[in-house]
This record gives C-alpha cells, sequence and structure tokens, in this order.
C-alpha cells in the first residue's frame, strides 16, 4: 500500500498537481460488498467540488464493479473530473478512454471472481479432507503425526477453556468469567484482554471435540484432539442457545433516533448517542460520536432535523403510500398458511433440541435460516392487516403523525426507508447540511 502511495504522489509531482488528499481503503478486499469509507469520502469530496483531478495506481484499486465505474465516469463527466492512473492516462472525457477504463473493470472484476472461486474449492477440499488452518487456534499446539499437520492439546490454554466451560454451565456470565481471567492475569488468544465475543467464540467451536465446521455445518472429525468431553460441549450449547435465555437477553434500548441507525463516513461503523455533559466547566452538547475508530464526532440534534425533515418530507409523498400498499385479495390466507407452517417447524426443532435428538448448533442453525422467513411473513402481513407502521404515519398529517409516534417506531421507520451516513468535518466552521448522506431503501 505505501509503495502504491509513493508512486501516485510521484506522478502528482511530475504533472504539477497538488496532493490535497489521499484516500486508503486498507484492508478491505475486491471481492467484498463492506462499506469504503475513504472512497465514499472521495466520491463526496468530488461531488462537492473539493478536488477536480485524481490519480490511482490502477483502475482495479478504485472501483470493484462495474457500476462503480459507471458512477466515476458519470461523476468525471459532470464534474470535469481529471484522471490519471500509474503507466498511463485515463481520459474519462472521450469514448475510446471509457471503452479503456471498462475493459480493465470488467478483467480485474472476472480475475478477482476466479481467484475467489479456486480459493473456496481449496478451502472446501480441506474442510473435507479434515486438515486444520493455517494456524493452531487457541488450546491447540500445531504438530505433525503421520505425515500430516495436526492440532494437539495445549494443556495449559485448554484447562482455562475447560474451567470456563463448566463455569459458564454452573451458571457464571460469559463476562464475569472474563473479568476473573484478566484479573488473574491469564492472557486471552492474540491480546491480554478477553471479551465475552471471543471466549465465547472458543467455547462454542466444534474443534473443541474434535469435529470439523465449515460454512456453518459440521462436516466430520477434524486433526485434532479433542480438549474436553462431547457432554460438557453439549451443556455449553444447551445453555448458550437456549430459546428462554435468548428472549429475557434484553439490552438497554437506544435512547437516540439515529444510535446505531446513522454510519460513520471515516471507517462505516455504527453511530452511538451521547447526552449533554460538562468536561473540565465546559458544556458539551448531545453529539452523535463513531463507537468504532471515534474519529467522527457530530452535534446531534441538526443531524436528527435534517433525517426528521427528510423522512417527513417522504411520508407524505403520495407514491411512497402506493409503493407500499398491497392488495389483499386471495394474499392474506396464504401468507398466513405459511407463516403457520413454519412456526410448526420451530417447535418440531425445539421439541427435538429438549430431546437431545439435535444439538444446539443445529438449532441455531435452523432459528437461522427460518426466523428470517417467519419475520419477512409477519412484515408482509403486517403491511395486509394495515399494521405497517410506515403506512400508519404516511398521508397528509405525516409531520402530526411523525411527531406523536413513539421513537421505537421512528427508528424502525427510519431503518426501513433510509440509510444515513455522517461524513468528516473539517474543525470549526458552521454546520455543513451536506456532510449527512440520506440514501432512500424504498
Amino acid at each position: 500500500m505505501q509503495r502504491q502511495i509513493e508512486d501516485c504522489t510521484r506522478e502528482a509531482k511530475r504533472r504539477g498537481w497538488e496532493v490535497v488528499e489521499t484516500y486508503v481503503d486498507n484492508d478491505v478486499s475486491a471481492t467484498r460488498s463492506k462499506v469504503r469509507p475513504a472512497y465514499v469520502r472521495m466520491m463526496s469530496d468530488i461531488e462537492q467540488g473539493h478536488i477536480n483531478a485524481m490519480i490511482v495506481w490502477d483502475i482495479d484499486r478504485l472501483t470493484r464493479t462495474p457500476r462503480e465505474l459507471e458512477d466515476i465516469i458519470d461523476l468525471a463527466d459532470r464534474m470535469n473530473l481529471s484522471m490519471a492512473n500509474i503507466g498511463g492516462e485515463i481520459d474519462l472525457s472521450t469514448p475510446q478512454g471509457k471503452l479503456t477504463a471498462r475493459i480493465k473493470g470488467s478483467v480485474a472484476r472476472h480475475e478477482s471472481e476466479q481467484m475467489s472461486r479456486r480459493l473456496k474449492r481449496a478451502f472446501t477440499q480441506r474442510a473435507l479432507s479434515g486438515k486444520p488452518h493455517s494456524y493452531a487456534p487457541y488450546g491447540f499446539t500445531r504438530t505433525e503425526r503421520e505425515g500430516e499437520v495436526w492440532d494437539e492439546v495445549n494443556e495449559e490454554q485448554a484447562e482455562v477453556i475447560r474451567e470456563a466451560a463448566n463455569r459458564y454451565v454452573a451458571g457464571e456470565s460469559i463476562r464475569a468469567i472474563c473479568t476473573d481471567l484478566m484479573r488473574r492475569g491469564i492472557p486471552a488468544p492474540k491480546t491480554n484482554n478477553w471479551s465475552a465475543t471471543s471466549l465465547r467464540q472458543i467455547l462454542l467451536r466444534p474443534v473443541n471435540i474434535g469435529l470439523r465446521k465449515h460454512n456453518g455445518e459440521i462436516i466430520g472429525k477434524c486433526n485434532a484432539d479433542p480438549l474436553m468431553s462431547e457432554s460438557l460441549f453439549n451443556q455449553v450449547n444447551a445453555r448458550m442457545f437456549d430459546p428462554e435465555r435468548i428472549k429475557h437477553a434484553q439490552g438497554p434500548k437506544n435512547k437516540y433516533l439515529l444510535s446505531t441507525i446513522a454510519r460513520c463516513g471515516k471507517c462505516g461503523g455504527k453511530m452511538a448517542g451521547q447526552a449533554k455533559h460538562e468536561f473540565n466547566s465546559k458544556k458539551i452538547p448531545s453529539q452523535y460520536y463513531c463507537k468504532e475508530c471515534y474519529k467522527i464526532r457530530r452535534k446531534r440534534e441538526p443531524i436528527d432535523e435534517i433525517v426528521t425533515g427528510a423522512i417527513v418530507a417522504r411520508l407524505g409523498d403520495p407514491k411512497l403510500v402506493s409503493a407500499l400498499s398491497k392488495d389483499v385479495t386471495g394474499e392474506l390466507p396464504k401468507l398466513r398458511e405459511r407463516m403457520d407452517g413454519l412456526k410448526a417447524r420451530l417447535d418440531i426443532a425445539a421439541d427435538n433440541f429438549a430431546e437431545g435428538t439435535i444439538t444446539g448448533e443445529q438449532m441455531k442453525r435452523i432459528n437461522t435460516k427460518i426466523v428470517p422467513d417467519l419475520d419477512e411473513l409477519k412484515r408482509k402481513i403486517g403491511h395486509l392487516e394495515g399494521t405497517n407502521p410506515i403506512l400508519s404515519l404516511s398521508g397528509a398529517n405525516a409531520a402530526e403523525r411523525w411527531a406523536n409516534a413513539p421513537l421505537e417506531i421512528q427508528r424502525k421507520v427510519i431503518s426501513e426507508l433510509m440509510s444515513v451516513v455522517i461524513m468528516p468535518a473539517g474543525a470549526g466552521g458552521k454546520f455543513n447540511p451536506e456532510l449527512i448522506k440520506i440514501e432512500w431503501k424504498v
């Protein structure tokens, strides 16, 4: 990455261009759909006229899909954007330049997909043969047995896992166990701090009893010795995936309109809300801040006002009602019948879990596959029965209905209708509403 930056900087100097910003999305694969914060920020800066030229190391470093390339081409036409890459000019103002960019982008996409396909095939074959991953998991030591790579039990680490499993089965919480392990100075995998997430993942690994998991399914034995009994492993799973325990594990409710809904324009993380407070005798207003990179912190009230204004205008649009309304004739009974069928399948799975004929992991897989379909059916039935919160708030009196709606309903409507990205802002200056990016889903 550093070499690419140096090459681009050298090219800018050769052309006499001033470098005003460097946009880097490191460790984001070309085949992933994850948000690229630097790319989003760059596109915003181009649209606002902050930059009028760009240098990329290669076109396949800039765009991941033909669709993104078309966005760049349209933006270059609209903003008269100059563009260059290392090793040649990309003149997007000419048909030939656009054709060259499209061909290079399509070839790069094809190569990326082919590489992904080959890697997936290799990983699947490795998993089916029981061979371990590239490194030994916590609790094991990588060795060799009869000419094959093998993971033997690391007794010191395995004892920590077995202790945690027995304490969890006895009723202690994962968080309490983590706190105690850190108090005793027991090092965690790759770091000194134990987290509830990492310990939970360790306790639920099928490798703990010598089994291999691939793409969410147990596919057989693996090249590893078991470090705990199947009985203890099943007890951990039973408590972890107990439907009653999960149902009552309610977290704290969100107090702000966009908490965990709005995304950070720098890293793509979820934004959290913070109440107004005092710091060093200075009054700090209520804010939204990024929970992951902590590099974006913006005053909450004007952002809420922008989103509220946009959502009320959208709710008052007759086209929205038309898009969401459906003819109930003949459709509702079919949806209810399908919903009853899915509920019956869940009941059967729960009975099998209670009788011990399926494991907690299998119960989780069943829930993962059926519950989303069940939720989607409930949503459709809600639309038809007039209980859709979007429809209940839309129409001529949308502003009044919105103001009287509970926060929980407002947040649900926002989540279904739009995505919100809070872009970085310079120090000082007035609040810029253009840095609040809204994209409609419906």
